[in-house]
């Protein structure tokens, strides 16, 4: 009977993963791996993605290596429609993940992250990724801080790409969404009533109480070896939501702790707002890199919402 019953859900899960297109050959795999985030499983992600991502679309513009900061990662790409409509369009700024100590804006050799810059692009948006300061040589709150300079300078300087400055989404995922979040519920980082234009915030598998993090020594290069410092530092000590909508999203096969996380935002989330919970969605059959990885292949669901999300922000 037991083995019927695991056969059972395997079947159910590999069902709901066909719904969401996922291919077939890859959906097994994600299973098979399940709620893993090693080396070894994030190589094998990005070679499973790579050659499902389009080549760079026709009619998309795009501008690297922008400065928005004095550091050297201090640095953002711009996507955007190459042509423009007459409205002033979205815009989404995108962080990355990479546990605090590592990751990029786009990786060499690779389609990621522009496959995030270009799905925007597509659909009529300005798209920006960023990339920020990395721990241990700039622990917190530094991601928090350059997702602020980041701010500045796009709404300075969205206009000239067609994107509306009073219009912008943050996105972030994993350690990216650690950041937004940081920006967006710590009033010390924001300018005086909200004139940075924000008006929503997709936060996809982040951490936002240390203490809760999956273990590692990257947490500790970024928050502090001294734990006691930690309480301080979360995220759910600062909870304001000024007017600024929430789309929280994981995956069916993330790590506990990140699942835990959003679960407890979530939860929180609910109990501020007076016209109901934040929208939250779980990636069926996806992983903590595929969850990202698969936008702007045919694997739409999450991107489509993502898109509604967006368009609905005023």
């Amino acid at each position: 009977m037991k083995h019927r019953c695991v056969a059972l859900a395997l079947a159910l899960a590999a069902c709901a993963a066909q719904a969401q297109n996922i291919p077939p050959q890859i959906a097994e795999r994600i299973q098979e791996i399940g709620p893993v985030l090693e080396p070894k499983m994030i190589a094998e992600m990005f070679e499973l993605y790579s050659p499902l991502m389009p080549k760079a679309p026709e009619g998309v513009m795009v501008r690297e290596d922008l400065s928005y900061g004095p550091d050297e990662r201090n640095k953002l790409d711009v996507f955007a429609p190459a042509t423009r409509p007459a409205q002033p369009m979205p815009v989404v700024v995108f962080v990355h993940g990479g546990g605090y100590v590592g990751g990029g804006k786009s990786r060499p050799g690779l389609p990621f992250y522009q496959n995030v810059g270009y799905y925007f692009a597509r659909n009529g948006m300005v798209g920006v990724n960023m990339t920020y300061r990395l721990a241990p040589k700039d622990p917190w709150p530094a991601g928090g801080e350059d997702v602020a300079a980041a701010m500045r300078w796009v709404k300075a300087n969205a206009g000239g790409y067609g994107g509306d400055p009073k219009r912008i989404m943050l996105y972030g995922q994993s350690a990216g969404a650690t950041h937004v979040a940081q920006y967006v519920f710590d009033r010390s980082l924001q300018p005086a009533k909200g004139a940075d234009g924000l008006r929503g915030a997709i936060l996809q598998s982040g951490v936002y109480d240390p203490a809760g993090a999956p273990p590692g020594p990257n947490v500790e290069a970024y928050f502090g070896a001294d734990r006691a410092s930690w309480p301080g530092k979360s995220l759910f000590r600062k909870l304001e939501l000024r007017g600024v909508e929430i789309f929280l999203i994981d995956a069916e096969y993330d790590p506990e702790a990140f699942k835990h996380q959003t679960e407890r935002l979530r939860d929180e989330l609910c109990k501020l707002r007076a016209r109901g919970c934040p929208r939250h969605m779980e990636l069926a059959g996806h992983n903590h890199l595929s969850e990202i990885l698969h936008l702007n292949t045919s694997d739409n669901l999450m991107g489509a919402r993502i898109v509604d999300f967006v368009r609905r922000l005023h």
